[in-house]
């Protein structure tokens, strides 16, 4: 049927009695092939172009250091995020018609704090939800939630210490200590 249509139109082919002959330009006397320039070497650059050549240790420290400040203003905005998110879901999930969805997204929730909260400079909220998404993985709806909120809200505690000296963070371990106690013995328990 598509060759059928493809030799119903119409046809655009030159006759073959007229001669043509094509004209290559040549422009070579004109514009002529630039120089090479070759940049500057710099870490960066041997590590975008992959090379074996082992790189300056200082100046990858340095745009380390560099990519790290950069970002970290943006840390407890992500943080508080991550929380508002944990909330949120926590508040859902203890709804009377919760389902095991709905459990799952605090599970997710509390394990994408638990990765990055390290990172961001938090380390007992990630001890907190590292804590807390074991406690999920062996809980089902309607089950642990005291304890599930205690989690919770221990997460926002921390969070709000922040800054706060060695008082803060001693408190926060003795916290985050008496949790992972008790997970452990609910999840011996099962």
């Amino acid at each position: 049927m598509f060759k059928n249509l493809l030799t119903a139109l119409p046809s655009r082919r030159k006759p073959a009695n007229i001669n043509t002959t094509e004209v290559s330009i040549d422009i070579s006397r004109v514009i002529k092939p630039a120089e090479p320039v070759e940049a500057p070497r710099t870490a960066q650059s041997a590590i975008l172009s992959n090379e074996s050549e082992p790189a300056d240790t200082d100046l990858l420290g340095g745009l380390a250091e560099d990519a790290v400040d950069s970002l970290s203003g943006q840390f407890e905005t992500w943080m508080r995020g991550d929380l508002d998110e944990l909330v949120r879901t926590w508040s859902l999930a203890r709804e009377p018609d919760a389902t095991a969805e709905d459990y799952r997204a605090v599970f997710t929730a509390a394990h994408n704090i638990k990765g990055a909260a390290n990172s961001y400079g938090y380390p007992a909220i990630a001890r907190l939800c590292g804590s807390l998404s074991r406690l999920l993985s062996e809980t089902r709806p309607g089950e642990n939630a005291a304890l599930i909120n205690l989690h919770v809200e221990a997460c926002r505690a921390a969070f709000n210490s922040i800054g706060q000296g060695s008082d803060g963070q001693s408190i926060a371990d003795a916290v985050c200590e008496a949790l992972e106690e008790r997970v452990a013995l609910k999840v011996a328990n099962r």
